[in-house]
């Protein structure tokens, strides 16, 4: 039981242990626990939708949720049990008047309006979309304003999708995992059909809990009939592409990005929408279902200079792109709590059956190791994974964290989730030698420091070879 289910229990508690007064025995118990009520999840009475329709900070958000049946029924369905991080009026965007704006003009619906199924002048995140549901309220009703509504309502319900868990979680519970599932499913075969995941990050000082990285929960565990409601600072957005992921990050990718492209390598780990010809429906291409294991600029800045200048000339393409391709694992999403594989190809063992020694003060509450096919054909990545329940005597909810490893480096940050995958950084290039299915170069570690300063006697013939 929670500890605000005990606050009126002592309050009256109290009431009882009071001298007589003559006051008191007119107002009755139960006034007293209504009067006491700011201390009771009331809205437990309320489902999700009910509660945000009743609260005036999410009165914008709201707004957007009434353009979609199907998110209202979902919201508001009493035998649903759902996680719903929505986001306050604060956390939403505010129209900036153009120069020459006249605040009482109607805006002229034929401006706005796109051809029926045409969504190319519709934002495609929550914040500008609610801006542009306000919006309708200046134009005046039309068929053109309907078909509005309608495009708008699609887009609004795949993202607000994104915004929903399909289990009860509060804020305890939610840090025991690393990622979870949303209700948003891609009907393009990205994830091969997998729910859209998102991440959850806790730190304990300052004690913050984010999604995504950049999200901030900055309101937990509000209660509702049918789940629990997290206030987050500003709208969640679906994640895009692998590539695209990296490709805004350039301070911190710009070598692997420059790399990709000039190898030919983008459609490994990028996903993008072509037009159909001659104005027909076009479709997405590129890799579905990938994990990109991702080295940093300072990876690259750490090979010897030689070895940097070789890989980025004509003369060392072809090694730069068997490398590469030894850091990307298709048909495989892999995050540290959640494993998809379309190719059963994964070689799976758990800790005991691998003979990891087993630590029994810190024992974690599990471990797993893998050795994952790459795109480079006949090489695997060992990859190990453990979760930990931090002993840190600290007030609140408990903390956990993750040693994530692959080739026995450090992978951090971790679990970035992709429209197509899932997003691990390094900052080490890894070394294929050692890890070919025959053997090949089995005495080399790859963790050996100094371990590319060799890279003349082994790396420009291996290039060459067809594994």
């Amino acid at each position: 039981m929670r500890v605000h289910n005990f606050v009126p229990l002592l309050c009256v508690g109290g009431t009882y242990a009071l001298p007589t007064l003559p006051w008191l025995a007119q107002i009755p118990i139960q006034g007293l626990v209504r009067c006491w009520g700011i201390f009771t999840p009331l809205s437990e009475e309320r489902t999700v939708y009910q509660v945000l329709k009743d609260d005036e900070r999410y009165s914008r958000l709201v707004k957007a949720i009434d353009l979609s049946d199907r998110v209202i029924d979902l919201l508001d369905d009493p035998a649903a049990s759902i996680t719903f991080f929505a986001v306050p009026n604060t956390g939403i965007p505010h129209r900036h008047p153009l120069p020459g704006d006249d605040d009482n003009r109607q805006l002229d619906s034929a401006s706005l309006a796109p051809k029926r199924g045409d969504e190319r002048d519709i934002a495609h995140d929550l914040g500008h979309l609610i801006l542009q549901v306000e919006e309708l309220d200046d134009i005046p009703e039309s068929r053109d304003k309907d078909h509005r509504k309608e495009a708008l309502g699609r887009i609004i319900r795949g993202i607000l999708a994104y915004h929903i868990l399909p289990e009860k979680l509060d804020s305890a519970a939610l840090v025991q995992n690393s990622t979870y599932a949303t209700n948003l499913t891609l009907k393009d075969g990205s994830m091969d059909y997998q729910p859209l995941r998102l991440s959850v990050q806790s730190t304990i000082v300052p004690p913050r809990l984010r999604i995504n990285t950049v999200v901030n929960v900055i309101g937990r565990d509000i209660e509702a009939s049918n789940g629990v409601i997290h206030t987050i600072n500003i709208p969640l957005l679906p994640p895009p592409s692998l590539f695209s992921e990296i490709f805004i990050a350039p301070e911190v990718f710009s070598y692997v990005t420059s790399a990709i492209q000039r190898v030919d390598l983008t459609g490994a780990v990028d996903r993008w929408w072509t037009p159909g010809k001659d104005g027909g429906h076009g479709s997405f291409i590129g890799a579905e279902i990938t994990t990109f294991f991702a080295p940093t600029s300072g990876a690259f800045q750490r090979l010897p200079h030689k070895l940097r200048l070789f890989l980025f000339s004509p003369f060392g393409a072809k090694a730069l792109k068997k490398l590469l391709e030894y850091h990307i694992v298709p048909q495989v999403v892999l995050h540290t709590d959640y494993v998809h594989d379309t190719t059963s190809y994964i070689a799976f063992i758990d800790d005991q059956q691998a003979g990891v020694p087993a630590d029994p003060s810190d024992k974690p509450l599990y471990a797993y190791n893998l050795t994952l096919p790459t795109l480079l054909e006949n090489y695997s990545l060992d990859v190990h994974v453990a979760r930990y329940k931090a002993k840190i005597p600290l007030p609140g909810p408990a903390r956990y964290f993750t040693r994530f490893m692959v080739n026995g480096r450090n992978v951090g940050p971790y679990d970035i989730p992709a429209r197509n995958g899932a997003l691990h950084v390094i900052t080490n290039l890894l070394d294929p030698r050692g890890h070919h299915k025959d053997g090949k170069h089995h005495g080399h570690e790859s963790g050996d420091v100094g371990q590319w300063e060799d890279w003349e006697e082994w790396l420009p013939q291996w290039a060459v070879q067809d594994d």
